[in-house]
């Protein structure tokens, strides 16, 4: 009977577990007989009971804008455009204009400042359609600035005086290729950036590079040395050679005896390969005495040792 009665045994928990079972019973056979699920669902009560109230977005401006005879009149997205100057014409010289008379006219900013920087560079319209030359220029622009266009004779410095220079240590030198033009005249082994920048055709990217250059070299004690410069034309220096020249070559000197492998390689006449070969002959037969030592090795190419003499101390 004992185990029996342990059989029919109940923890606290597990009562509480089957009264909760109970009612859940009970609730499942008395509550379907007190709801009256014969009753058809009113679907008009649902059409007219309230809605919830959604809230109303209002933007003050369409997200993209609205687009009127080449304007963005709204929106956020594309902004308006600038209203357009009004063009006020007057005569004019298309060589010597100015930035703000050119705005003025209603000449675009970007097309102005190519046509300002083209004549400050030396260029020159000979005629009155060169003009349209000019990156960006309008055609309907030049159709209205064209009767207000008037190109000056260019003076001929070879009638009369040379043009004077603004610079008090120069005389301003004349020489006539195609066309009568001025320079002044600088020394190769003194001019600075500023001077070798004065000359038609040098920038200062070019500038750069002849003093790199010339500093390599140990100085120029010819001026043809200059056309070896990286990136310079054959046709600028043509322009250029008559205002160049050489007044007192100062050499610095290379003692081939003393300069280390990295002073021999970075010079222009020799490089990685010659330098090398020097360094080896001398760790073989010590010190050069004469050229013809430097003339026996065969790393060195005829043209650059002659070129290198100049330069070399024993």
């Amino acid at each position: 009977m004992k185990n029996l009665f342990d059989f029919f045994y109940y923890t606290k928990t597990e009562r509480k577990a089957c009264v909760l079972l109970l009612i859940l019973c009970v609730a499942a056979f008395v509550l379907p007989g007190q709801l009256d699920f014969s009753k058809p669902y009113d679907l008009t009560t649902l059409a007219n009971a309230p809605r919830p109230v959604q809230a109303k977005v209002e933007w003050n401006k369409p997200r993209y804008g609205t687009y009127t005879k080449g304007k963005y009149k709204y929106g956020t997205r594309y902004p308006q455009k600038e209203a357009r100057v009004v063009a006020s014409f007057s005569v004019f010289d298309p060589n010597t204009v100015s930035l703000d008379e050119l705005l003025k006219m209603g000449l675009n900013k970007r097309s102005a400042s190519i046509w300002v920087k083209y004549t400050s560079k030396g260029g020159h319209f000979k005629k009155v359609e060169d003009v349209l030359k000019i990156y960006g220029l309008r055609e309907d622009w030049f159709a209205q600035a064209k009767s207000y266009i008037q190109i000056q004779a260019k003076p001929d410095l070879d009638a009369g005086e040379p043009e004077k220079s603004n610079y008090s240590s120069f005389e301003g030198k004349k020489f006539s290729k195609k066309g009568a033009q001025s320079c002044i005249p600088i020394d190769v082994n003194t001019a600075d950036t500023a001077a070798w920048q004065s000359l038609r055709g040098i920038g200062k990217v070019l500038a750069n590079r002849i003093i790199k250059f010339r500093e390599k070299l140990g100085g120029f004690y010819q001026v043809d040395q200059v056309k070896e410069t990286f990136g310079l034309a054959d046709s600028v220096y043509q322009k250029i050679r008559p205002c160049l020249q050489l007044n007192t070559p100062t050499l610095k000197p290379l003692l081939i005896n003393q300069a280390s492998f990295n002073e021999l390689a970075g010079h222009p006449y020799l490089g990685f390969k010659a330098a090398k070969a020097i360094m080896n002959w001398k760790d073989q037969h010590g010190p050069f005495a004469k050229m013809e030592d430097l003339e026996a090795l065969v790393a060195l190419e005829a043209g650059k040792l002659e070129k290198l003499k100049p330069y070399v101390q024993f």
